[in-house]
This record gives C-alpha cells, structure tokens and sequence, in this order.
C-alpha cells in the first residue's frame, strides 16, 4: 500500500469514527433517562446544542482548514472529541455534559473541511473529487458501526460505555493521524485566498446556499422524525430496536455510493447530479403523504433520505473543490455546510408546528415543495452560467 492510500485509509477512518460519537447519544437517551441522568427537556437541549455549535464551527474552521496543516485540524478534533466523550461517561453534572457536548460539536467541526483540503493536496482535481466523494460515504458507514456498538455496549455494560469506547477509538486515531500524516503539507492555491467577506458577496454561492439549506431539511429531518412517525402513524412498537435505524444511514451509503455512477452520467456536473435527486426526494416525499403501511412509510422515508445523501455529497465533497485555485474548498465547504445546518434547523422547528397542527402529511408535502424549489433554483443557475461539463 502506498504513503498516499495509507493516509486515505486513515482518513476514512477518522471521519467515520467521529460519528459514532454522534450518534451514540441518540442510541444512549432511553437509557440515560430511565436511569435519571438526563431528562428529554436537557436531551433537547444537547442536541440543539451540538447542531449550533457544530454549525458555527463549520464556518469558522472552514477558513481555518484553507491555511492550517490538515494533519493538525484533524488530530485536534479527533483529540478533542474523545476526550470530551470518555468525560461525558463519567456522568458529570448536566452544565458539564453540556459543555463537554458542545467540545465535541466544535471539535468534530475542525475535520471535513480539513479532509477536503488535505485531498487537493494529495491529488489533482479530478481524482481529489472522485477521492472526496467516495469519503463521505464514511460518515453512512460510521453511523451503522455506530448504532450497532453503541447499542450493543449499552445492552451489555451500561450507557457510560456508549460514551468511552467511541472516545477511546477517536483518541486513538487522533493520535496515529499525527504520527501518519506529520508530513503532510497544506494546499497550495494557484491564487491568494479570498476572504470571508468576498465569498460571501459573490453570487455563485449566494445562489447555491438555496438549495444546500433545502437539502439540510430533507437530510437531518428524515433522521429526526422517521422513528416518532411510524410509531404514530401506524403504531408500530420500535422500542428498543436499531434495525429501522439502521435502514437511514444503509440508504444514505447507497445514495453517496453511486454518486459517482450518476456524476459521470451527467457529464460531471455536480449541479445535474443534484436537481435528478431533488426530483426524486420531491416524488417520494409525496408518495410518503399517503398512509398506506409501516413498510411503505419506511421506505419513502429512507429514499428521501439516500436522494438528499446524494445532493450532500455533491455540494460538500465535489463542489468545493471549483474553488481550487484560489484555495478556498475548505471555506466553502464550511460555508455550504453552515447554510445545510441552518436548514436542518429550520425544517425541525417548522416540521414540529406542522406536524402538530396538520399531521404528518403537510410535512411531507413540504419537503416536496421545497424539493422542487431547489431543482429550479439549480436548473436556473446552470442555464445562467451556460455551463456544460
């Protein structure tokens, strides 16, 4: 294996662990409650926490990871985010696990853009782009590895072990990353790097911030709502259960996957890639309108969610790298990924009072609605900027 596959490998490695110590508070809640450690009101809080905290660091270590070794913003935040879990297993007071919660946000922020940067350094754009693609199905692969063990050590040794062994793996990694990738150099730009404010004028990325705040809607309001709606809606008992769970990230490997089937298909435009799963998401997300079973809810909801896989992976791992030369796919993907979470948000807070209001229907037609949208919103912008490749 060369230098370079080994440093791959590493970072696949690195991304997929930092989401089994993500999810892992999640697959812990039933039991942090029933043992009295945690209420759901200060459950709702951490969670909220995380996707604020997470959000803001995105863009500000997006402009970071542009300048900073990659090595470095790696190995802290894998550093960070285990020492932060392995405290958090030792069941502080509320304030602390807050805190501890909101470190390991921040730190899990400091890696993605970091990531993208370091595969500018190591490939030419092209293959940085197929290489970056293929690495976000880490995060599909992390998630199941992470359902699983933090399920099965919750079962069998209690909910603290849900929070130190995802700890003690991303120690570990962080520490190896510093010793595998201490050679590493940053990515060079052909051109001096533009600056937050100049990103943020310029109208490329005001129009492409539409849609990846839509598809930060479809993407994390599938996972919030899919276990809580067929229980509803068809009374289906998933207590104690991580294999409906599991069926989210198995769709959203699979839509990031054949990603680069698609990406090729349609000439290499990233753009083209995402306005066929816009459509898809809207096409599936009305047909999840209608009740017709447990099963057919299920599976709309999990391709709903493998279309909005696909679009992730076309603005956080392809594009980005269009701002190459000016040595900004770092920043941008941090810009992009703020305005995903931002969606994500938003579409939590809207989802509820519809969801209360009207049922879970409205909801769905919604994210139909707003899936059109942003197929339009891309389709106007490739015909704008005539592009073709």
């Amino acid at each position: 294996m060369t230098k370079r596959k080994f440093i791959y490998l590493f970072c696949y490695l690195a991304y997929a662990s930092i989401y089994t110590a993500r999810v892992n508070l999640s697959i812990a809640n039933p039991a942090l409650t029933a043992a009295g450690i945690l209420n759901t009101v200060e459950i709702g809080i951490l969670g909220g926490a995380f996707s604020a905290v997470y959000a803001s660091g995105r863009l500000f270590n997006g402009f970071i990871g542009d300048k900073a070794p990659p090595p470095l913003m790696i190995g802290a935040g894998l550093l960070i985010c285990g020492a932060a879990n392995a405290c958090i297993g030792a069941f502080p007071p509320f304030v602390a696990i807050l805190i501890l919660w909101s470190a390991n946000a921040y730190a899990q922020s400091m890696l993605w853009g970091a990531l993208i940067a370091l595969m500018a350094a190591l490939y030419d754009e092209r293959t940085a782009k197929k290489r970056t693609a293929f690495l976000s199905t880490s995060i599909a692969v992390g998630n199941i590895v992470g359902i699983l063990l933090c399920s099965w050590l919750t079962v069998r040794f209690g909910a603290r072990y849900a929070f130190i062994v995802p700890g003690l793996i991303t120690l570990v990694l962080g520490v190896l990353i510093g010793v595998v990738m201490r050679d590493v150099p940053p990515h060079v730009s052909d051109a001096p790097h533009l600056s937050f404010w100049q990103l943020l004028r310029r109208r490329e990325l005001q129009i492409v911030a539409v849609p990846a705040f839509i598809h930060g809607i479809l993407k994390e309001n599938v996972s919030l709502w899919m276990t809580v709606y067929i229980v509803d809606t068809y009374g289906v008992d998933l207590g104690g259960s991580a294999y409906y769970l599991l069926l989210i990230p198995i769709f959203g490997f699979l839509g990031r996957f054949t990603h680069r089937f698609f990406y090729r298909l349609a000439g290499e435009n990233e753009h083209k890639v995402s306005i066929v799963a816009f459509i898809l998401a809207a096409l599936v997300s009305l047909m999840a309108a209608f009740r017709v079973s447990a099963l057919y809810g299920i599976l709309c909801l999990t391709f709903v969610y493998g279309a909005a896989s696909t679009i992730n992976t076309s603005f956080l791992s392809i594009y980005p790298h269009r701002f190459r030369r000016q040595g900004n796919v770092s920043s941008v993907g941090g810009i992009v990924d703020f305005a995903t979470y931002l969606g994500a948000s938003a579409g939590s807070l809207v989802g509820g009072v519809l969801i209360y209001h009207f049922g879970y229907s409205s909801m769905f037609i919604l994210w139909a609605v707003l899936s059109v949208a942003g197929a339009a919103v891309l389709a106007k912008f490739i015909h704008s900027r005539g592009q073709s490749q």
